[in-house]
């Protein structure tokens, strides 16, 4: 009987340690080759609401619930639409907005803050991170927005808040630009959003420059009328940019929609008049013929813009503080101040700008212009 130090035992014991060893040894080596990645420290974002938000590197899946169509119209600039998941049904509904943006016509229809949000429906998205604008004109809509906010994060999915541009105490493009930018933080793409903020307002520098030497006294009075029964006050993103970057003089009076009449409008008298598509796409034609959409044009053959044919029909997005804000105060400019936009044609600079922009061929680009004349809501009769 051999004995437990019997050098035969012990040349075999060493075998199998050996051999367990380099096994071990393997497995680790398999392990380390196969395992995840550790990962990625979250992105931490300040958002409108002066929040402090951790967001996850790289988010795959994303929900938005907007209004301007800035984060969604980013994410396509950015090279990062296939991430959006989720939209508000109104964007859903656009026929505009998914001629830029291809994804939303799969992403799923949620609601929105002011129509309720199916939060089972988020919930099943598993979405990494929301982008939510919200419109805050008051304390209630504030309160909406934040009981919102606390059900969304309840679910576990972090929301960055963005606040409309025209619900500042003093409007200013640079906040709409601001959506970009955050945009461009949340998908680690921060150089290309600050390149697409450039490009935009290098568009408006090339209104402003021809304009910002016209006298007070001698500035056109425009009216900014918004389907069905609004008109642009002096508290909106849009009188901002009437006043501030085309440099003409806004007729209306304190507010952001300010509730329009014919009476009302026919006192006001002025020069021009911007038709904005807020309840859908208004043709000048329907109101020199006297159509009947939101007020009776009929009633209005008088005013002294309609006499002469000085209106312009912005579509049912561009009219926003948004992407396409270089080409409508392009448009506003033409019909303010034709002489000294004499030079520009503004239908061949749109097709440029989309193609530019958005990277489209041309006739891309014509298609997703003639998607701005949505009908919206808008009832003619």
């Amino acid at each position: 009987m051999n004995s437990p130090g019997h050098p035969h035992r012990r040349s075999l014991a060493g075998l199998l340690t050996l051999a367990l060893a380099l096994t071990l040894a393997s497995c680790a080596a398999d392990t380390a080759g196969t395992s995840a990645a550790p990962p990625a420290t979250p992105i931490t974002i300040t958002d409108h609401w002066k929040r402090t938000v951790q967001v996850p590197a790289d988010p795959r899946r994303v929900v938005v619930l907007e209004w301007e169509g800035l984060v969604t119209k980013s994410m396509r600039i950015l090279g990062v639409e296939d991430r959006l998941v989720g939209v508000d049904t109104a964007t859903k509904k656009m026929g505009y907005r998914a001629k830029l943006v291809p994804t939303i016509d799969r992403a799923e229809a949620l609601g929105s803050a002011w129509s309720g949000i199916n939060y089972e429906r988020l919930a099943g998205l598993r979405a990494d991170v929301v982008i939510l604008e919200a419109w805050v004109a008051s304390q209630e809509n504030r309160a909406m927005h934040q009981e919102a906010i606390d059900r969304i994060e309840s679910l576990g999915v972090p929301v960055v808040v963005l606040i409309s541009p025209s619900n500042f105490d003093r409007p200013d493009i640079r906040t709409a630009w601001e959506h970009i930018t955050i945009t461009g933080q949340v998908f680690g793409r921060q150089a290309e959003a600050a390149k697409l903020v450039e490009r935009l307002q290098a568009g408006l520098d090339k209104v402003t420059t021809r304009t910002r030497d016209i006298p007070a006294s001698e500035r056109t009075p425009v009216a900014y009328f918004a389907t069905i029964n609004n008109v642009m006050g002096t508290k909106s993103i849009q009188s901002y940019l009437l006043t501030e970057i085309v440099g003409a003089r806004n007729v209306a009076g304190a507010g952001t929609f300010v509730t329009i009449s014919e009476e009302k409008l026919l006192a006001l008298d002025p020069d021009a008049m911007v038709v904005a598509g807020h309840e859908g796409y208004l043709d000048p034609s329907l109101i020199y013929t006297g159509r009947h959409a939101g007020l009776n044009w009929a009633n209005l053959a008088e005013m002294r813009a309609i006499k002469d044919k000085r209106l312009v029909a912005l579509g049912y997005d561009e009219w926003r503080a948004t992407v396409e804000t270089p080409i409508a105060l392009l448009k506003i400019a033409k019909l303010a101040y034709p002489d000294r936009f004499a030079d520009v044609d503004v239908a061949a600079e749109e097709v440029a700008f989309y193609r530019e922009v958005y990277g489209m061929d041309e006739q891309r680009a014509r298609d997703a212009i003639e998607a701005q004349k949505y009908a919206g809501d808008l009832e003619v009769k």
